[in-house]
Formats: structure tokens, sequence, C-alpha cells
């Protein structure tokens, strides 16, 4: 086994010694620090077990003939293998693999989830497809949540493989068949509800619902939108961080403009809408309880501007510009047109 050999300077952290040749700093780092053949060798770990399994590897590699290490790797892997549990990798994949992601907020919420699951518990080298499939009803909810639950089991036997070296088998890739995504969402606005709802709207939130369905726009990058990302001479604003990765300009309507003239721009604001999301939800809800139209989603907006898109007469390719959509598929998903308005066309 080959030997880090440390050269760095001592950390300047306060450190704990918690076993021989082993000290912590902090909740997630342990470092060991030892002499082996003459020379001092250092590695810091996430987790107290495999600190230990380090150190004692590095001991069998000194002390022992071939034969000797290889019976003592193999208990060294056994006992790592009954003492790292999933609810470990899971602490692991939240620091180093989630604050990457765009969903970081929703899926930190699912990873606290599953930490207090029954599957939590148990060993991250032993878990069975079978073990998943507990999980998931445990999970409960609608297929689609199952589905998200699976998923993230998934990817992090993937990161355990292709990143951290685990000699672990992924039980859900190609093992289980993962619940459907469910049926695609086709809500509009019907009738008045638009009206309905704009007597209980206000402020910020009531213009965030128009603008939404003026530009099709999602609820995030409605609320991470800046006045430097709007050009008023083209009309056009373009979103340079949007959810396929790619940035996309967005024609603003005479509507939209309206109502971007109704945001104040003070000196030094730099976000065109203030209100957090936290704000915004709560007085979409409160606004939907009050007309009466509980099944009515924020995001169920963007399906109703996707709609109009077509019904104001664009193509495909024009709505799919504004939308950002970058399949014909994807855009069929958002895309609802009614069929009276269908009827009078056809005559």
């Amino acid at each position: 086994m080959k030997t880090l050999v440390s050269k760095s300077k001592p950390s300047v952290l306060k450190m704990k010694k918690v076993d021989k040749n082993i000290y912590q700093y902090g909740p997630y780092s342990f470092q060991v620090k030892m002499m082996v053949a003459g020379q001092q060798a250092s590695q810091v770990f996430d987790f107290l077990d495999e600190a230990k399994t380090w150190r004692d590897l590095q001991r069998a590699g000194s002390a022992l003939d071939i034969d000797e290490k290889r019976i003592f790797e193999a208990r060294a892997k056994k006992r790592e293998s009954r003492s790292y549990t999933v609810k470990q990798a899971l602490e692991r994949y939240e620091k180093e693999v989630t604050p990457a992601k765009k969903g970081s907020a929703v899926e930190l919420t699912r990873i606290n989830k599953a930490k207090k699951s029954t599957l939590a518990s148990k060993s991250f080298y032993m878990v069975t497809p079978k073990d998943v499939l507990a999980f998931m009803d445990e999970i409960g909810g609608s297929d689609n949540n199952k589905r998200k639950y699976a998923s993230l089991i998934s990817h992090l036997y993937k990161i355990a493989i292709t990143r951290w070296s685990k000699a672990v088998e992924n039980p859900v890739s190609g093992k289980i068949e993962l619940p459907s995504n469910g049926k695609p969402r086709d809500r509009r606005l019907n009738g008045n509800e638009s009206e309905e709802l704009l007597k209980y709207l206000t402020g910020e939130a009531k213009n965030i619902f128009e603008f939404a369905i003026e530009t099709a726009m999602r609820r995030g990058e409605i609320l991470a939108l800046e006045w430097k990302d709007i050009d008023l001479k083209t009309p056009s604003l373009t979103l340079n961080d949007t959810k396929n990765g790619e940035s996309r300009a967005v024609p603003l309507s005479k509507a939209a403009l309206k109502i971007l003239k109704m945001q104040k721009q003070g000196i030094g604001t730099k976000k065109v809408f203030n209100i957090t999301a936290r704000k915004l939800r709560s007085e979409w809800d409160t606004a939907k309880t009050a007309a009466n139209i509980p099944d009515i989603r924020l995001h169920d907006l963007r399906h109703e501007a996707a709609s109009r898109l077509f019904e104001k007469g664009l193509n495909v390719m024009e709505a799919a510009s504004v939308t950002g959509h970058k399949t014909l598929s994807m855009l069929k998903r958002y895309t609802h047109l009614n069929p009276s308005d269908i009827a009078k066309k056809l005559g």
C-alpha cells in the first residue's frame, strides 16, 4: 500500500486526540499522524472508522509479510463494512456533493429525511435492492416522490464508487424498477381564476404572478433577475443561470415592461424583485385559499404562459426560444392548448 508522506505544516485548528495516532479537527476531520518506515505519514479522513482502518493498514504494511498483510486487509475491510453506515455516507454526500447542485435546498430536505429512515442505520456495504424498496415504502407519498428518494440513493452509490473508490455495488441502478414520474401536470388557469387570484395578491407577489404569465419564466429565474440583465431598447432580458445550464434571451411584451416599471430601482438595488421565496410562497398559498383554488401551483403559471405563446401565434422554435426548452417533447409537456380556440381556427 502506498504511504502518503506529509510535508505540510501542522494545522492551527484546535485538535484533540481520539485514538492512537488519530487527532480530530472539527466534526468531519480525522487526521492520522504516525511514523512509517522512518518517515512521518499523514492522511485526513471524514470518519473515524476510515482513519482507524488506514492507520492499521499502515502498521500492517510495515510489520507483516505479504500473506499476513492480505489477511489483515481483509479483516479491516470487513470491520469497515460493519461500521460504515448509510447515514455516514449521506453525511459525506451532503457535505461534498449537494452544495454544488442548483436544487441543493430541496435535496438537503430529502437527505435529512433519509437520515432518519431505517435504511440509514444499515451498513453501507450491505444494502440490497430489497432494502431500497422498503425504504421507498417507508418514505411514502406519490410514486414520483418515491422515485426521487430512490434516485438520491442511487446517486449516492454512484459517487461512492466513482469518486470515493468504495468497493460497493449500486443497489438501485439496474436492480429495481423505479416508480414512474407520474402523469405530467396539465393545469392551466380556467375561467376567471386569474381575476380571482389577483383579488388576493398584492405588491410584488401580484407583479410576479403577472410577469410569470407574460414571460414563461420559472419562479427561481424571476426571483434571481437583476436590473443589469434587462435591455429596455430591445426590449428583452437575459437569463444566465437557467435550469438547463444555458443562457437564454426572453423578449418582453408591453405588459411585461409595464410590470417592470412598477418595480422600484433604487440606488444600489440589484434585484428586480426583492420578495423572498418563502414570503412569495406564503402569499401565494394565502391567495389561492382565499380564492378557493386549492389545486393551482406557482409552477402551473409556466404551463399557462407556454400555452399562451402558441395561442398568440408563435411557432415552435419561437416558443422554445422564450421558454428555454431544448426538445419538442419537453415543450409539449408544458403546452396545453384550449380545444375551443383550436376549433375556432378550424372554422
